[in-house]
């Protein structure tokens, strides 16, 4: 124990004792008492003319009192009290609670794998490609040189002169196919950061400007020459280099694994799209290498790396953490198969990665319809669920738990032992009178996806920038808080778990945002649920877009379709189908995962008419603004050469068979309309595809094999190749203001004129006036709980007030 210091001490210095520290842990922490005193105030020894002011009080003591028995106990209570009348007596006063609760406000550095400026948009994004956030960014690859094979031959273009580590199996391997990595090489020193909590936080840089996608193809400069050091592996300790790549979100950005190395030879786990047909001379593509998983570059395997050699001495209190991670977890957890995968063939959504993620799922209410009801406003306060899209005619389509395929669980899991995101994100409804001073207003949450080619962004090249309250669209009334309540516990639905829904900026024809989430601030989580968008998060699917849901209605036999059986598809309401969609290719490009939205439909209610059938009807109403056809020129977007169509029949009220969807080609529906045969979307919103019988029972041999489509994972498989769900990182920046809760314990020592006006201090007479040094705090059975010393003797008079504070 010291001295309290005089001038940079607080004027009341206050500790738990502990005693009072026990009380806690066993539930019997009480106030009850106090006690003023002068116990360190020397009366009758120095002259008059000295003031008691100067005197040193020494600090209040963790073990003031200490009650865990031999040798440890201590009582230290204040040994001079003041008698609370006269001068005998009582000395104990009753002090006042005025308890308060003061939440705090703070703006978290934005973390991910992208920097710009958001406050300008559309937001010209750039990728961080310093040592802190990927393996290399050294490398490309010859666009021209592609066929649609595994293998890539990379070129170092020592895009960032002090990265010195090299890809390795099993890493993370990102290509942008913007045909830009020539130009586009090199390492620009991002600004200092404005100081954050962290040391390290992520700093936004200057904007970038990004080529123009449509100039051609340029050569890099310098002209690549393969490495001669690919194989080995040195490791010198990396320098921090904060460094960044201007990128557009128009083109293919796919991700892959890297299986085998040789020499400058990469072979992926998967093919890559096939660009043998462009003309133009160096197209290149930037290739990202990341590392194979979170533990070892982003965080560690303890949490000792956060911590100085002496942290626990309890003197270095502040700026404890050395680093923090500067990126967020995501993953994806399946609880069913895919269509088309064949579970005896691949391995199947047990198998996948993140699937030890399933119980968040039940958890948050995306698994069993019977576990919750979701309280979205006093309308509609008992829905099943709160999951919802709409389909290209802007008609929305409800999804129940148990219809959820995924989701995407956004989360900042790791061994940093700093709050960096406090108690909760800070989701304050937005002020107009104070437009300056936002700090823990919704409207700051912002959940960045850069690379995205969004099917609702009818600009589709700027990624996308989503929600919790989004500007502009105030009287919607999007920023409210819903809440998830228990069908099992109804103690918990006193509101029950509550979250905001995560919003697009893009309104429908009709004025609809879409939603694609939620976010739980108490949880400090986010959960995607739009199922398209999961399908672009997940590698594997093998595309950075998403795709629209189709519209279904039913068809009576030979109405919009004259040839074929009159007899319909769908013979009664004990029939629905499951449709979905895929456009494929055959001659270039790359193939992808069919759209993950499964739009159903249920036969006709034909009681009075037991011989009617109908079949399906198919339309598509839009929101294809990133299809486009394929030349030369090597414009944005993504192509295709055929559509098909996806289907399953099932009895109504049961879910579909991975391995029995029917894929029916309806290329030939729209061959008159295709554009030097890849397919547009003024093709496919002018024609109605119909499915009728007929086409459905000539598709039953073979079904759909989505392997015939995507390297898939054979079962008993053992090497590194990537699968759903094997995702670890969010691909993405998050920013966000963040909030804690101050509950102050207050305690107000009151002090009457005519009490507490004669101590017990043996020094002390009649004639002097007395001073005050320190104040306990006693609980029922007076065991001191709270210790107050004062940074200097006070003068007791008058009518006083002392506030002891203590925050949680």
């Amino acid at each position: 124990m010291g001295f309290i210091l005089k001038n940079t001490s607080g004027l009341v210095n206050t500790r738990f004792t502990d005693a009072a520290r026990q009380k806690l842990s066993q539930g019997k922490f009480n106030i009850s008492y106090f006690q003023i005193g002068d116990s360190e105030v020397l009366y009758n020894t120095l002259p008059s003319t000295y003031s008691q002011v100067s005197t040193m009080i020494l600090e209040p003591g963790f073990n003031a009192q200490n009650s865990s028995g031999t040798p440890e106990s201590n009582k230290q209570n204040v040994k001079y009290p003041f008698y609370v009348d006269g001068t005998g007596g009582n000395t104990y006063g009753i002090p006042y609670m005025d308890s308060v609760v003061s939440p705090i406000y703070n703006t978290a550095a934005i973390r991910g794998f992208f920097s710009g400026d958001t406050s300008i948009l559309p937001t010209s994004w750039s990728a961080l490609t310093g040592n802190e956030h990927l393996i290399t960014s050294n490398y490309v690859i010859d666009m021209s040189d592609l066929t649609g094979g595994t293998s890539i031959r990379i070129t170092n273009l020592s895009c960032n002169p002090v990265q010195y580590s090299q890809p390795s199996i099993g890493d993370v391997i990102t290509i942008y196919y913007d045909k830009l990595g020539g130009t586009n090489c090199g390492c620009i020193n991002l600004p200092t950061p404005t100081p954050t909590a962290s040391q390290y936080s992520t700093p936004t840089p200057t904007p970038s400007v990004t080529p123009d996608p449509n100039a051609p193809c340029a050569s890099p400069t310098p002209t690549p020459t393969p490495s001669s050091t690919y194989c080995p592996n040195p490791t010198p300790t990396p320098l921090k280099t904060d460094c960044v790549m201007s990128m557009s979100s128009c083109y293919p950005m796919l991700t892959y694994r890297i299986v085998n190395i040789c020499g400058n030879l990469i072979t992926l786990d998967r093919p890559t799209p096939d660009y043998s047909n462009i003309t133009f001379a160096g197209c290149y593509g930037r290739v990202l290498i990341y590392p194979k998983q979170m533990v070892g570059f982003y965080d560690s395997s303890t949490p000792l790396a956060h911590y100085s050699d002496d942290v626990i001495n309890f003197e270095s209190v502040c700026g404890v953490d050395e680093f923090n991670v500067k990126i967020w977890n995501m993953n994806i957890p399946w609880s069913e198969n895919l269509a088309g995968l064949d579970s005896a063939v691949y391995k199947d959504y047990t198998q996948f990665g993140s699937v030890n993620y399933l119980g968040t799922k039940e958890y948050l209410g995306y698994m069993s319809n019977s576990g919750q009801t979701f309280y979205l406003n006093n309308t509609f306060s008992a829905e099943t669920t709160n999951t919802y899209y709409y389909n290209s005619f802007d008609e929305v389509v409800k999804v129940e738990p148990e219809e959820q395929k995924a989701i995407a669980i956004i989360h900042y899991t790791n061994q940093t032992i700093d709050l960096f995101y406090g108690e909760k994100f800070a989701l304050e409804p937005y002020d107009p009178s104070a437009p300056y001073d936002t700090t823990g207003q919704a409207r700051n949450f912002k959940l960045h996806i850069p690379w995205l080619m969004w099917h609702k962004n009818p600009e589709c090249c700027y990624g996308e920038t989503f929600w919790v309250d989004p500007p502009d669209f105030d009287e919607y009334d999007l920023f409210q808080p819903h809440y998830m309540q228990s069908k099992k516990n109804v103690d918990m639905n006193s509101p029950g778990l509550r979250y905001y829904n995560l919003w697009d900026t893009n309104p429908t024809l009709s004025g609809y945002q879409s939603r694609i989430g939620k976010v739980f601030p108490d949880d400090r989580m986010i959960v995607i649920d739009d199922e398209e968008l999961i399908a672009a998060m997940s590698y594997k699917s093998n595309r950075n877009w998403t795709l629209p849901a189709t519209k279904l209605f039913l068809s009576t036999p030979n109405t919009c379709n004259t040839i074929g059986d009159s007899v319909g598809v769908l013979t009664g309401s004990n029939e629905t189908m499951f449709v979905t969609y895929r456009f494929t290719n055959t001659s270039a490009f790359t193939n992808s995962l069919h759209c993950n939205y499964y739009s159903k439909i249920t036969g006709p209610n034909n009681v009075c008419n037991p011989s009617d059938s109908e079949n399906v009807g198919v339309r598509f109403g839009g929101d294809l603004g990133c299809l486009k056809t394929y030349n030369d020129t090597f414009k944005s977007g993504f192509f295709a050469e055929k559509i098909e169509i996806i289907c399953q029949k099932v009895v109504t009220g049961s879910r579909p068979n991975s391995d029995d969807w029917r894929i029916i080609d309806m290329t030939d529906q729209i061959s008159g309309s295709t554009v030097d045969g890849y397919i547009t979307q003024n093709a496919l919103t002018g024609t109605t595809f119909v499915i009728t019988k007929d086409l459905y029972d000539a598709a039953a041999n073979p079904t759909y094999d989505l392997g015939d489509y995507l390297e898939l994972t054979p079962e008993g498989n053992t090497s590194v190749q990537l699968n759903f769900g094997d995702e670890y990182y969010f691909y993405g920046s998050l920013e966000t203001d963040i909030e804690a809760t101050i509950y102050e314990m207050r305690y107000k020592i009151n002090l009457s004129k005519t009490e507490f006006q004669a101590t017990t201090n043996p020094t002390w007479t009649s004639t002097a006036k007395p001073y005050i040094t320190e104040i306990g705090l006693y609980d029922d059975e007076k065991n001191l709980m709270i210790v107050s010393k004062m940074q200097s003797p006070v003068l007791r008079q008058g009518i006083q007030q002392f506030l002891v504070k203590f925050d949680f």
